[in-house]
């Protein structure tokens, strides 16, 4: 499921749960909780805490509102609310979804065009900096600490430790406690030609522009065109051997915590 996907599911999920929780006490809800009153199930329904549910669902979509940055008209939004639990909408559900697709676009071209240009600017800084080396992709590196093992090719094995951030400085992903085992070959392109530069051992950062990484259309937590750095150390250069072994002893590992 694609990320447009994901933001109408979602959108839909709010509005239809809030739509029977408004209509939780009309005529056609009364009569189906009534007519099964002997029924524990029913009966648990009737009784439930709608006013904390009905305060959670008011959660739920405010953080995806703020989430999306809609800056939302309150009385429209209780308007279109109340019409549709009334069943007296002024849109049909093909204009609701053309609307939310062009203000998702809309949104998302800002997002891309924004990054782009904090991008550039960002690059522009730090090619000032001692220590940091540029790549003729336009992937830009520094050697924080110089290992002295063998260097990795673009398609080998290796274990590593990372931490990611925005230019903003926001972590948004890491390894964890462990090393974790990659295939350069299978992943962005900023890690494919820049750990084959650092020796086994070698702690470094990665300042990958765009086009290096999500590009475009972004992914998941990745907003469209970000650059971005990550904190990597060089732990081992692996073999098939050692591939083998670190999998089997990750699986054991695995089976034991179940």
């Amino acid at each position: 499921m694609n990320r447009m996907s994901r933001v109408f599911g979602l959108v839909t999920l709010v509005l239809v749960a809030s739509s029977l929780l408004v209509g939780c006490n009309d005529k056609k809800a009364q009569e189906v909780t009534s007519g099964t009153s002997g029924n524990a199930a029913a009966e648990a329904l009737k009784n439930y805490d709608y006013k904390k549910l009905s305060y959670a669902l008011g959660l739920s979509a405010g953080q995806y509102i703020a989430h999306e940055e809609i800056k939302l008209e309150y009385d429209e939004f209780k308007r279109g609310l109340e019409d549709a639990v009334k069943k007296t909408p002024n849109m049909t559900d093909e204009e609701i979804q053309e609307l939310m697709r062009n203000y998702m676009m809309t949104r998302m071209d800002a997002i891309a065009t924004a990054n782009s240009a904090a991008g550039k600017r960002f690059f522009d800084s730090i090619a000032k900096q001692e220590g940091v080396q540029r790549d003729s992709s336009g992937l830009h590196y520094k050697i924080i600490e110089e290992g002295d093992g063998v260097q990795p090719t673009d398609s080998s094995s290796v274990l590593m430790n990372y931490k990611a951030r925005f230019i903003n400085g926001e972590e948004f992903d890491s390894n964890g406690e462990e090393p974790v085992l990659i295939d350069l070959h299978r992943v962005i392109q900023g890690w494919t030609i820049g750990i084959p530069k650092l020796k086994q051992g070698t702690k470094a950062t990665l300042y990958i522009p765009a086009e290096l990484a999500y590009g475009a259309r972004g992914r998941d937590q990745v907003p469209a065109n970000a650059t971005l750095i990550f904190d990597v150390e060089l732990v081992k250069v692996m073999t098939p051997a050692d591939v083998e072994e670190y999998t089997k002893k990750m699986e054991s590992k695995a089976a034991q915590t179940k």
